[in-house]
């Protein structure tokens, strides 16, 4: 029998850190060497050391290229210097697929696969530029104008993380509809350590009610909400905690703002952790506050520990939480109406079905089915 000829992929990214890092480390751990050769390009400042770890563990199987002028900003000297490195590159190991992961890479990596005449080009978002409330909206005009451009002329098919994501790339006449597939990120079974031990590694009291996030401190996170729901809820009720996981450009905003309220005894701010998806299984509930997800890595973390959600009703949020069945969505406009949410869930909660939740997870988000659906498309099924 003849051994298929295995196909050449390049993944193309250009920091490896948050969802972006946990999706491309297990793709990369998933998948099947038999039927590709893997290299991956990057810029090794911009990703942590669980991304290292995965190189390091993977090094056998994937060639790594690392790229220190892959910036995420704009700079027109260093994004020149790395498109033409990525198109060297192309030239080099003439793959057959190339995966761009993320607007920058997305950008330098399909105009050099395009150029290189590459004949399969996949694009996964992981949040499109153009969403982000932070840029002004001609930036963000532009920035549709760039995606319809790439879409249209260097993109086999992009792979939008949620249905909310990819409608928002339809209404803004990105590309037509068969140009995109929604595949959900899927997550491998974990075994947990001990409610009891998260707790005392986290220095939080075993005897509370407790509301955790796992997330950047970034506008798209909204941390200020969470903080002023906590505020709400603490000052009725002194037995309830909260916990947010995680740094970010919003560190010194959000502690100056916790220490005016002066609740810092019941709201805990313990940077980041490497291990959150394993902490969050000390949580009593999982609480997030924001602005808008291309998926919700972290919520559906929760739910594979059997935590129950409580999410703000927007992209990505909405298609993740079943109302009464996993948790609850809340409006995130007026802080009042999200505290009378908050009681809701938490009489709710008391009768909510961990298996059960559990049990949803891996029905709708398990890693097997998000490593197929990328497989069939790298694979013309």
């Amino acid at each position: 029998m003849i051994k298929k000829k295995k196909e050449r992929l390049l993944l193309i990214n250009q920091s490896g850190k948050g969802g972006l890092r946990k999706h491309l480390c297990d793709l990369m751990s998933n998948l099947d060497y038999e039927l590709f050769d893997v290299w991956i390009a990057y810029n090794d400042e911009e990703v942590d050391d669980l991304f290292r770890q995965t190189i390091k563990e993977l090094s056998d199987k994937v060639r790594p290229v690392l790229i220190r002028s892959f910036v995420r900003e704009l700079d027109i000297k260093k994004d020149l210097k790395t498109y033409l490195i990525i198109s060297k590159l192309i030239k080099k190991i003439n793959p057959d697929i190339v995966h761009c992961h993320s607007s920058k890479a997305g950008v330098l990596g399909r105009l050099a696969a395009k150029r290189r005449k590459v004949k399969k080009i996949f694009y996964t978002p992981h949040w499109y530029s153009f969403l982000s409330p932070e840029f002004s909206p001609l930036k963000r005009k532009i920035f549709i104008i760039i995606e319809k451009y790439l879409s249209i002329h260097a993109t086999t098919k992009t792979f939008n993380t949620s249905y909310g994501e990819r409608e928002s790339a339809l209404s803004s006449n990105v590309d037509i509809k068969s140009k995109f597939e929604v595949i959900y990120n899927g997550l491998p079974k974990i075994k947990f350590p001990s409610k009891i031990d998260i707790r005392k590694e986290l220095n939080i009291p075993q005897d509370i009610f407790l509301f955790g996030n796992t997330a950047r401190l970034s506008h798209q996170k909204n941390p200020v909400l969470f903080i002023e729901i906590a505020n709400e809820v603490i000052k009725n009720n002194n037995g309830i905690h909260f916990v947010w996981i995680g740094d970010g450009p919003l560190m010194t905003e959000v502690k100056l703002k916790v220490s005016s309220l002066d609740i810092s005894d019941n709201l805990h701010l313990i940077g980041s952790k490497e291990n959150s998806e394993y902490l969050v299984h000390g949580f009593d509930a999982f609480l997030s506050t924001s602005n808008g997800e291309s998926f919700g890595y972290s919520a559906v973390e929760a739910l594979r520990a059997g935590v129950p959600i409580l999410l703000s009703n927007v992209m990505g949020h909405n298609e993740i939480c079943i109302p009464y069945e996993n948790g609850l969505l809340f409006s995130n406009e007026k802080t009042s109406n999200i505290i009378s949410k908050v009681s809701d869930f938490i009489n709710w909660e008391k009768t909510s079905n961990k298996e059960k939740i559990v049990n949803s997870f891996q029905q709708r988000f398990s890693i097997d089915q998000m490593i197929e659906k990328i497989i069939s498309n790298y694979n013309n099924r």
